[in-house]
């Protein structure tokens, strides 16, 4: 019969934040994305409130949104504004 191990690190069973990015094609308005992975609901409502109040209200039928959040990610307009993004939640 094995013996049972102690689990020293308990943290490395939990899923590792981490944030996706790419570039689409096929979305010429918004063509930079992120798809933060693992994180909480409570950290996504913190990453809204930081958007809007950092490029403004997020809306599909506004000519001057700068980030879009749709199916899971988020979408940039200008690759800058997807960095500064990355740089705030990294």
């Amino acid at each position: 019969m094995a013996k049972a191990r102690w689990v020293d690190d308990v943290d490395s069973f939990l899923p590792t934040k981490s944030l996706e990015t790419g570039y689409a094609d096929n979305q010429p308005k918004y063509p930079y994305w992120v798809k933060p992975l693992n994180y909480s609901a409570d950290e996504w409502l913190d990453m809204s409130d930081w958007i809007t109040e950092t490029m403004g209200e997020s809306d599909w039928s506004s000519a001057n949104t700068r980030c879009i959040g749709s199916n899971q990610k988020l979408w940039f307009r200008d690759e800058r504004d997807r960095t500064m993004f990355l740089l705030r939640w990294s």
